[in-house]
């Protein structure tokens, strides 16, 4: 059994206004970091934040803030760098909390970036797509 993987679609609303407000929010933020303003860069940051957190999938989202989580949690608390170690159980775990966000945020952005690449290259220039082999083992078959 061959599947063709032809399009890959992780979004959830693909609204212009919820693009552009991710689009608007990275710019804010690299403005902001580069003309040394922390202000503007949470701003940027925050609105490109919500902005890739809305068109993703929630699936894709939990998938992604689950590892993050289990990321943060070996990061600050199982195995904590030499400047982490004299830091309380709580700010370990806020920590971890604002890496899982991050993590998630920033791997999200990814997943859009290369499912829009993969279908500019896949679909619209007919480069071909990605096959799945799947091979029934006849354990799910019933026996007599």
């Amino acid at each position: 059994m061959a599947y063709r993987v032809r399009r890959i679609d992780p979004f959830w609303m693909a609204h212009p206004a919820v693009i552009a407000a991710a689009v608007v929010g990275l710019v804010l933020a690299l403005l902001g970091y580069s003309k040394g303003n922390p202000g503007l860069s949470i701003v940027g940051g925050v609105l490109l934040g919500i902005g890739v957190l809305v068109a993703t999938k929630p699936a894709v989202t939990g998938v992604l803030g689950t590892l993050g989580f289990f990321g943060g949690i070996v990061n600050f608390v199982v195995l904590p760098n030499a400047q982490l170690g004299g830091a309380s159980l709580p700010w370990k775990l806020v920590s971890t909390l604002f890496f899982a966000l991050l993590y998630t945020v920033l791997m999200e952005a990814l997943v859009l970036v290369v499912a829009a690449l993969y279908n500019l290259f896949a679909g619209s220039m007919g480069a071909g797509a990605v096959e799945l082999e799947i091979e029934d083992s006849g354990a799910d078959t019933p026996e007599g």
